[in-house]
């Protein structure tokens, strides 16, 4: 899901963050798995030029999350499909249910070319070529793998998963999480700082106000230019309701809005 931002993230990672006597860093122990929303979930992901301006390029994500066993243990199961037109991307991800690490994840990007699977477990990768007319470079190969193995050395959280991983934070004003994220098959593991900046209301699709919890990725100041990633969790349910983006140097905004919520 960071694949587009990894580059525009860096920078915002835990050296350029102050951190507060609340932080915690993201552990197991960590996780209120108890929050964990099951069964269909979907997401309206667009873009904007401008934050007053028309919706672009927009896509339907949808997830479904189911708890089950994985090889005789106890597992969550996630499957994602982002539609544009066609199916632009698929994701399998199984997770162990006690602590959230990833145990498998096999993912098809149409921009790519060619699905990826990575096997946490026996800790091998396999590549599958698809709709790409040529095969997946070695170099491109041999980096995946290099930064899956280690991806082993500390416990991290799957990336792709994240807006299910807000949900499991427990959240207090003030409070920094130091997450360490690991994207499967792309980037290496990064840690990063979210914020809970605050409290605000969204409004439901039957015009009921939401009281949400606000969790900010970097800028937590909002300072003019450099931008922000910003998400709403609900205090109720703990769902991720809403994603904002916006990208700094005037390069637009992001949004993702759960089904059921109209701003």
């Amino acid at each position: 899901m960071k694949l587009f931002l990894i580059a525009a993230l860096s920078a915002f990672t835990i050296p350029a963050i102050a951190k507060t006597g609340d932080t915690i860093r993201v552990e197991p122990a960590t996780l209120e798995l108890k929050n964990l929303q099951k069964g269909d979930i979907s997401y309206l992901q667009f873009g904007k030029k401008t934050k007053d301006g028309a919706a672009i390029r927009v896509a339907l994500i949808k997830f479904n999350v189911q708890a089950g066993q994985y090889h005789n243990k106890p597992a969550i199961t996630v499957t994602q499909q982002w539609e544009m037109d066609t199916i632009v991307h698929k994701c399998l991800s199984v997770f162990n249910a006690k602590d959230f690490s990833t145990l498998l994840q096999d993912a098809y990007w149409k921009r790519l070319g060619y699905s990826v699977k990575l096997d946490f477990e026996t800790r091998e990768v396999s590549y599958t070529n698809l709709n790409n007319k040529t095969n997946v470079p070695d170099s491109v190969k041999s980096e995946a793998i290099k930064v899956f193995n280690g991806s082993f050395n500390k416990y991290n959280l799957n990336w792709h998963a994240d807006m299910l991983i807000y949900s499991l934070l427990p959240f207090k004003e003030n409070r920094v999480f130091i997450i360490n994220y690991y994207d499967p098959g792309f980037e290496k593991s990064t840690e990063v700082a979210y914020t809970v900046t605050g409290s605000d209301y969204l409004t439901g699709s039957n015009g009921e106000k939401i009281d949400c919890r606000v969790l900010n990725n970097y800028n937590d100041n909002n300072a003019p230019g450099k931008g922000y990633e910003r998400f709403w969790i609900s205090k109720k349910t703990h769902e991720v309701l809403k994603l904002e983006n916006n990208f700094f140097s005037g390069r637009g905004f992001r949004y993702k809005l759960k089904l059921g919520i109209a701003n």
